[in-house]
């Protein structure tokens, strides 16, 4: 019991294709680098070009979302989607070098930004750097109850012997995890950083504790087999 709370202290370290030029206006330079007509487009308006990343650009913005934590998965999955399918490099595979390199980095910006934002400890970690803010380096200031409460769980899945029990446990962590993601809604309303901080250490560490317990139920399988 010691040694797993010691560790427990430790802690873990509707778009659609016509509108994606619009979408993404402010992220990229303003002169074509091919025909050098302005614009801020992703696509050259002129001569169809697609333009270079900006690495800077706003994840929610990218996928032309509010800069806000409450979002819809089923939407973002579709914007996700239909942004990739118009930069996808299959596309570009006759293009000139620099759009060829052009679409392989917009790819690669484009899945980063949507694992981000479907994440909801990554998105909020995330929304926290757009306010300049980083996440606590320890968690010395957790609730010596919520930190007990972990370290029981972590013990019962340690000595779990059978997957009904494993099951139940996961299903309240999931549970945990919707209701920790509602409170994240409310704390980043009414701009409670500190508060989302926390929010956001105790789903590290229930998601931690999900993350052993699908361990031990592939144990548990291989025992079996």
């Amino acid at each position: 019991m010691r040694r797993t709370f010691a560790y427990l202290r430790t802690g873990f370290s509707g778009l659609n294709i016509n509108g994606i030029n619009e979408l993404t206006a402010r992220h990229v330079s303003s002169v074509c680098w091919n025909c050098q007509k302005p614009g801020k487009n992703m696509i050259c308006g002129d001569c169809g070009s697609l333009q270079d990343v900006d690495n800077n650009t706003n994840y929610f913005e990218l996928l032309n979302f509010p800069t806000k934590f409450e979002l819809q998965a089923s939407e973002l999955t579709q914007r996700f989607r239909q942004l990739q399918a118009r930069v996808h490099p299959d596309k570009y595979s006759n293009k000139t070098t620099r759009e060829q390199t052009n679409s392989a980095d917009w790819s690669s910006l484009i899945n980063k930004a949507y694992k981000t934002l479907a994440a909801p400890v990554e998105r909020g970690q995330y929304m926290l750097q757009l306010e300049g803010e980083q996440m606590p380096q320890d968690n010395s200031a957790l609730n010596t109850a919520f930190l007990m409460a972990m370290m029981e769980r972590n013990e019962e899945v340690e000595e779990a012997d059978d997957s009904k029990a494993l099951d139940q446990l996961y299903a309240q962590i999931v549970q945990e995890l919707a209701d920790k993601a509602n409170k994240l809604t409310a704390q980043f309303e009414t701009n409670d950083l500190a508060a989302v901080k926390q929010t956001l250490v105790e789903m590290k560490y229930l998601l931690s504790i999900q993350n052993s317990i699908k361990k031990k139920q592939q144990q548990l399988m291989s025992n079996v087999a």
